[in-house]
């Protein structure tokens, strides 16, 4: 085989690992998609009934998308059926939120104490701006809840991050749906959003510290706390 011929060959051989895309996502799994996100961010609150037609005029699509959304949204848990009169949105338990915030402190306490170990200059001020920004949105009048959220979010990533594994990552991503349905009702609380904040603070003193057996005890605190507050709530007949 000549140089030209076998240049050919290796453009036109077939890549290992690469595969037909497949068809653009149905109109189905967009409203799916959409839906989601309005659940998970309290957009829609639980107990808010789903009614089709509804859904379907202001999302501008058919109603068969909407089923199909979903359909697929009680599979995942996030509604329920309501006797004969469709759907609702599926309120939290004590079990649940006992169990995946039971799994969050200690995966997110054990990425605290990695992220310690790989502390730095860089990483810390992301830290501390994120705490400032977290601080001038709480002082502001207004309700901020998105922001604080935002922010929230924000600091707890970059944690995350810096612990530097990959699996644990990832572990971790696959509860960010629950823990952001978990957060809106936390951050609501204007007390339990100021102690968040103090919280932040004394993670990232400690961390400055590199104080790995206290960072990582301060963040399992912070979320069994919250987990706390949430169960009150729960028992309190308040729907979260």
């Amino acid at each position: 085989m000549t140089d030209t011929s076998k240049k050919t060959s290796a453009r036109t051989s077939p890549l290992k690992g690469i595969r037909a895309l497949g068809k653009p996502r149905s109109m189905g799994d967009v409203a799916y998609a959409y839906l989601k996100q309005a659940i998970v961010k309290g957009d829609i609150p639980p107990g808010q009934r789903l009614i089709e037609n509804q859904l379907s005029a202001q999302m501008e699509v058919s109603r068969v998308p909407v089923r199909e959304a979903v359909k697929k949204l009680e599979q995942e848990g996030l509604v329920e059926r309501s006797g004969g009169r469709g759907f609702v949105v599926k309120g939290l338990t004590r079990e649940e939120i006992e169990e995946t915030l039971g799994i969050r402190a200690l995966l997110e306490s054990y990425a605290a104490y990695l992220a310690t170990e790989h502390i730095t200059e860089a990483i810390l001020k992301k830290l501390e701006d994120s705490i400032q920004a977290y601080k001038a949105t709480f002082t502001k009048k207004g309700n901020n809840t998105d922001k604080l959220m935002q922010l929230n979010t924000q600091f707890h990533e970059i944690i995350y991050k810096a612990a530097g594994s990959g699996k644990l990552y990832s572990l971790i991503n696959s509860f960010r749906d629950a823990i952001h349905r978990y957060r809106r009702p936390l951050l609501a609380c204007e007390h339990y959003a100021q102690v968040s904040l103090k919280d932040h603070e004394e993670m990232v003193k400690a961390m400055r510290k590199k104080d790995k057996k206290k960072v990582e005890a301060l963040v399992r605190k912070h979320i069994l706390r919250g987990m706390d507050i949430i169960i009150q709530e729960l028992d309190a007949g308040k729907t979260v």
